[in-house]
């Protein structure tokens, strides 16, 4: 019998309702488990962060994806995240890349290109085929 292993979780955290219920709604259909939150402090007053991959907009009112990136690491999660923004600039880039982020991406987003970069990201047992 092969063997059976747990669905990657993906958290999103955006202000843009739009923005999370599409990425949501197509992650999930691609076998991802997903978890959105609509601010930062959504998810910093879970005291349980499980995850495999964190997706966070930079631009967000309060705790921008910067900020939030920080607070996580901060509490010993170092696990692949990938930036999402309307402002796609070189500075954002730049950023980022001195952050350790794994990925930017542009809104809008091309779905089925974040799909494969996060796929990439992904532990070998755990790359959905």
């Amino acid at each position: 019998m092969a063997p059976v292993f747990a669905k990657p979780l993906v958290y999103i955290v955006d202000d843009d309702e739009a923005v999370r219920d599409s990425l949501h709604a197509y992650l999930t259909l691609k076998g991802m488990g997903v978890t959105v939150f609509s601010s930062a402090q959504e998810l910093l007053d879970r005291d349980d962060i499980l995850l495999d991959i964190l997706i966070l907009d930079v631009n967000m009112p309060t705790i921008d994806g910067f900020m939030l990136l920080e607070k996580v690491r901060d509490r010993g999660h170092d696990i692949p995240v990938v930036l999402i923004t309307g402002l796609g600039d070189l500075d954002t880039r730049a950023r980022a890349e001195r952050a350790g982020v794994a990925a930017v991406f542009d809104k809008p987003i091309d779905s089925p290109v974040l799909f494969s970069a996060l796929i990439g990201l992904l532990p070998k047992e755990q790359a959905l085929v």
